[in-house]
């Protein structure tokens, strides 16, 4: 055998706590701890999914039309867009454990409609440029996303018809 073999440091056996010491007792702390951070961070991610969605779509609109800022009436037309392409859509064969999904998706969608036409939809301020170029910057990461970064206005169904709309470029 060889020196160097010889040589090597036994190998260290963990050691075995006793239920009720201190150390147990911090290591399941810490334990339950890790459990409850990685919980509250998927709740998180499933409370800010709806809002992702949205700004990923306004995102995309604001790179093809390359414009600094929006009229009221484009980012009504924006988010009555953005909600239709939200609209659940109905499979031809259709399980049974699924139609209360399909049903309770239907009127979450038609409660967005209502509210959007009636009380207004939350969505970015693009009309100011500092906004739309922010969102332009956005890497798609939410924790840049807060309430002074990107403000949320309500902005309300505006209902313009195709012939005012070709009269008034004239």
């Amino acid at each position: 055998m060889n020196k160097k073999e010889k040589k090597k440091a036994p190998q260290k056996v963990a050691k075995v706590l006793h239920p009720l010491s201190r150390k147990a007792k911090k290591l399941t702390l810490e334990g339950i701890r890790d459990i409850k951070k990685e919980k509250n961070a998927n709740i998180r991610k499933k409370e800010q999914k709806p809002i992702k969605q949205l700004l990923d779509h306004l995102q995309e609109i604001i790179k093809k039309d390359n414009k600094k800022t929006f009229t009221e009436s484009e980012i009504s037309e924006i988010i009555d867009q953005y909600l239709k392409t939200k609209a659940p859509e109905e499979e031809s064969k259709q399980v049974t454990s699924r139609t209360n999904k399909l049903e309770y998706s239907k009127s979450l969608y038609n409660d967005e409609i209502k509210d959007f036409k009636n009380n207004g939809y939350a969505a970015p301020d693009l009309t100011n440029a500092n906004y739309v170029k922010f969102l332009l910057n956005w890497d798609g990461d939410m924790k840049y996303i807060t309430q002074q970064s990107l403000p949320l206005k309500k902005f309300k169904y505006i209902d313009q018809p195709k012939n005012e709309m070709e009269t008034e470029s004239k």
